[in-house]
């Protein structure tokens, strides 16, 4: 049996997460053989004790820790926004993997799978070096890092990604160009890195892969008004079946906070403590909301007021 070969890349702080995301993920994939591989950027014994515990769980389930410093020393950045450097490990996966693994998906710690994965794992990519679902951002986010308006923007929270092609192109070397043309500050981070690069080279794939919060808090109309979406989006229909059978839920600030923060409003928050219950993580709490006044503010208006 091929296993399947899963990338995810933390810190200490998104521990707990990783644990809940690992744990749904081969809960609902029991039958498969899967290589997780871990980014690894400062996380804790402990918590990498607790991890291997859940991997314990699942026989056909194996875990290599990949040490970020030898890759991030290769990074020049000068970030304006908060993110943590292990976002951009996605950047460098072609050269942390085994060089015969030819393919892999990455997924960001905040998600939850709620269903098989086999039909995404084989997904047909027609020879693009990676697959990723559609997102929304403004005409002025896509045109600094060079995408013209009316093509499709992608979230980089979870990649499908042909390591043979990626290899092949240098797309390591590619990235970090890219980051220096951009003077180490590129809209969106290593995601705005990604879509510079691959905006022209992308599989979009159906939006039940990475269901983000933001079609719970929003309609389809509000989200192409509030982004002036000008590129082809999914379709009333699909959006309405991804949300109600996602396949990869992806918690997404999104005009609300994340599960394991107490003021979170995603309706479906639910699955990540149930997930968090199943781990070594269990009977931890939810978190204060630290996030900045304006910020909360904002959130509340486009959640409350007409627009």
């Amino acid at each position: 049996m091929q296993p399947m070969h899963i990338v995810y890349s933390s810190d200490d702080n998104y521990a707990q997460h990783m644990g809940a995301s690992v744990y749904s993920l081969l809960s609902h994939n029991a039958g498969s053989a899967i290589v997780i591989y871990v980014i690894d950027n400062g996380i804790s014994s402990d918590s990498k004790g607790k991890l291997q515990q859940i991997i314990n769980q699942f026989p056909l389930s194996r875990l290599q820790w990949i040490e970020f410093s030898k890759w991030s020393d290769k990074l020049t950045l000068n970030m304006q926004w908060p993110i943590s450097l292990s976002s951009y490990g996605r950047l460098f996966i072609g050269s942390m993997l085994p060089a015969d693994v030819s393919r892999c998906l990455y997924l960001d710690c905040d998600m939850i799978i709620c269903d098989c994965i086999d039909e995404l794992w084989n997904w047909d990519m027609h020879g693009c070096t990676i697959a990723a679902v559609q997102d929304t951002v403004s005409r002025e986010t896509k045109e600094r890092i060079g995408v013209h308006c009316e093509e499709k923007y992608f979230n980089a929270g979870l990649l499908l990604i042909d390591l043979d092609k990626w290899r092949n192109t240098d797309v390591e070397q590619a990235c970090l160009d890219f980051i220096a043309q951009h003077q180490g500050r590129v809209t969106h981070h290593d995601q705005g890195v990604l879509n510079g690069l691959f905006h022209q080279d992308v599989s979009i794939l159906p939006l039940k892969y990475n269901v983000m919060t933001i079609h719970y808090i929003m309609s389809r109309a509000k989200i192409l008004k509030y982004f002036r979406e000008e590129s082809p989006f999914y379709s009333e229909e699909e959006i309405a079946q991804a949300k109600a059978h996602p396949v990869v839920l992806h918690y997404t600030p999104s005009f609300t906070s994340r599960p394991w923060v107490r003021t979170c409003r995603h309706l479906l928050k639910k699955l990540y403590w149930d997930a968090v219950a199943k781990t070594p993580w269990a009977g931890a709490q939810p978190t204060k909301d630290t996030s900045k006044w304006y910020v909360r503010l904002i959130d509340w208006r486009y959640r409350n007021l007409p627009f």
